[in-house]
């Protein structure tokens, strides 16, 4: 057995919201929405070789039944791109910035930022 890929499934409140903020805030490209038009009820976008899905969180919540009961696990995501500085550059006076820019002791440089949905983004580059 090999493992392919993985991509997370997010459930959001918004995914029209939330692919205008990963598209205009983070350069992604929205890849494929359903519907293709419309107050999407999910969406992929990509950026390089990173993918993410959204979906709306009712309508997540309606296909995996069980995901009702369960509390927000404590999750952020540790994402690697190539001109960290530029972005935070473009988002250095937004209030999108939860920890500044600084390098780590394990020698990668990071930021953090908080997505509309409230979810935390490490950015980092080696």
């Amino acid at each position: 057995m090999q493992y392919q890929s993985i991509t997370a499934n997010i459930g959001v409140k918004n995914v029209n919201e939330t692919v205008q903020f990963y598209t205009e805030k983070l350069g992604f490209d929205l890849v494929m929405s359903n519907p293709e038009e419309g107050e999407y009820i999910w969406a992929m976008v990509s950026n390089g070789h990173v993918i993410l899905m959204f979906q709306d969180d009712v309508n997540l919540k309606e296909e995996y039944p069980e995901l009702s009961s369960a509390g927000k696990g404590n999750i952020t995501f540790y994402v690697k791109i190539k001109g960290m500085v530029e972005l935070f550059e473009q988002l250095r006076d937004s209030n999108l910035i939860v920890k500044p820019l600084a390098p780590t002791p394990y020698g990668v440089a990071e930021f953090a930022i908080r997505d509309n949905n409230g979810y935390i983004l490490t950015i980092a580059e080696a």
